[in-house]
């Protein structure tokens, strides 16, 4: 569409300047119902009682009996995603957001529909099916940066990220209860897997027409709204190839991604073994209801709900400061957490430290995660995809710890456990407070581009 065709369309359809916020919400619905689809096997495994049924064989071990090849499956979404990632930074930089995404979301989505034909089939469909689910969530967490940095206007970017983040939870939140309803139903597990996989499709296609990867070639931003959206920030043209070297050498950035590799690895182990620590030290069923398991993800996201617009309002803070203060209570909610867990005996007092300690790791969004935004600007995708990749890798390095370190289960292997972990979170956040800004990074600015391409004189001769 040419510039003229956009001038005049902004006369027209403006959504009363608010279209920042129908693009906020059609990027959080695909945020959401794609780690729905990415998940929806977590929940719908337990239902598939008539495939073991229909597919035994006498003397044989059928693959969802076996928890060393159901253990696979799921690691093999984890295997997808950090093959996804790899591609997905260049391929972004080339050919913008709104394209890679929708491909990457709809890759998950058509993945989550053919699931159940896979597996009809046998177990190597679905692997590869589970891998295909995997490279298509891997872009979520770098999207997040790309759409906050084409839409978000700087004086509301804490509630940008934070609402487009929220989606992680809230795709748990709906997951949950209506996958309960699904398997028990007539309809059984494999509704679930076309629900989701359906309402992604549509989710994916909406955004790809309605959105663009900035606002100044949205033929419904008015001049208004796009004059707040620019505000303070770098004028750039076209798509810039990502500095890696520079980005690498980046002191913030390397505080940004030690602090994000303490975090994720806190929280995964947290989140995925938090509840064999309440069940097996402490004789507390988590999963007794799905009620108990949604708390932490409800609380989460109402807290991200909040922390945004409050991290955005509190002007009578510097900017830097309120993003250390986020970060501060996010990681030291985290690390008391697991202290708390290691030392206590009271299952209230563990579960309260296990659903808080999640709780406010959401918070970080508005503080690790929105200095990565201000600093990196239009490579934040590159960032956020090392960020991701901290997330994915801890996956794999969790199991092989807790073998080593609590291979019996007992309280004091856990206790051990989760109090180094507590010490490695908190270790891992000393440099962020050092080193965190507001200001964009030089090589982010027009004028880097330049001076990179300058020969020093002494270098002509």
């Amino acid at each position: 569409m040419s510039m003229e065709k956009i001038e005049e369309d902004r006369k027209n359809i403006t959504f009363a300047n608010k279209t920042r916020y129908i693009v906020l919400f059609i990027g959080l619905c695909c945020i959401c119902f794609t780690n729905g689809n990415y998940n929806v096997i977590n929940f719908s495994v337990i239902c598939m009682q008539d495939v073991i049924e229909s597919q035994s064989v006498p003397n044989q071990t059928h693959w969802l009996e076996n928890t060393a090849d159901v253990s696979f499956i799921f690691s093999a979404g984890a295997v997808g995603a950090i093959v996804g990632l790899f591609p997905s930074v260049p391929l972004t930089t080339k050919y913008g957001v709104r394209n890679i995404l929708s491909f990457y979301g709809l890759l998950t989505a058509f993945s989550t529909l053919a699931f159940p034909l896979a597996v009809s089939i046998g177990y190597y469909p679905v692997i590869i099916v589970r891998m295909a689910q995997g490279f298509g969530a891997s872009i979520l967490f770098s999207a997040i940066g790309s759409i906050s940095e084409g839409w978000s206007p700087i004086s509301e970017i804490s509630t940008y990220i934070a609402f487009l983040s929220a989606g992680f939870q809230i795709s748990n939140i709906i997951l949950m209860p209506v996958s309960g309803v699904l398997c028990e139903s007539q309809l059984g597990w494999r509704s679930i897997f076309y629900l989701f996989g359906g309402v992604s499709v549509v989710s994916h296609l909406i955004f790809f027409t309605f959105f663009r990867d900035s606002a100044k070639v949205h033929r419904n931003v008015s001049h208004k709204e796009l004059r707040k959206i620019s505000t303070g920030r770098l004028e750039t043209i076209g798509r810039q190839p990502v500095p890696y070297l520079a980005v690498c050498k980046d002191k913030v950035i390397l505080s940004i991604w030690a602090a994000a590799i303490g975090g994720n690895m806190s929280l995964m182990a947290l989140m995925t073994y938090g509840p064999t620590y309440l069940n097996k030290v402490l004789g507390l069923d988590v999963r007794e209801t799905g009620f108990l398991n949604a708390i932490p993800y409800i609380l989460a996201t109402a807290v991200k709900f909040v922390s945004g617009p409050l991290s955005d309002n509190m002007t009578f803070i510097p900017e830097t400061w309120r993003m250390i203060f986020f970060a501060a209570i996010s990681q030291l909610g985290l690390a008391i957490g697991f202290f708390v867990m290691a030392l206590t005996d009271s299952r209230l007092v563990a579960q309260i430290a296990y659903t808080t300690a999640i709780v406010l790791a959401g918070i970080n969004i508005v503080g690790v995660v929105k200095c990565a935004q201000m600093v990196a600007r239009q490579h934040v995708h590159f960032v956020m995809a090392v960020i991701s990749l901290s997330a994915w890798g801890a996956i794999f390095v969790l199991p092989i710890i807790i073998g080593f370190v609590c291979p019996n289960h007992t309280a004091s292997e856990w206790a051990v456990f989760y109090i180094a972990v507590g010490i490695f979170v908190i270790a891992m956040n000393i440099p962020f407070p050092f080193f965190a800004t507001m200001e964009a990074a030089d090589y982010t600015k027009p004028e880097w581009e330049q001076k990179k391409n300058v020969v020093a004189p002494e270098q002509r001769i």
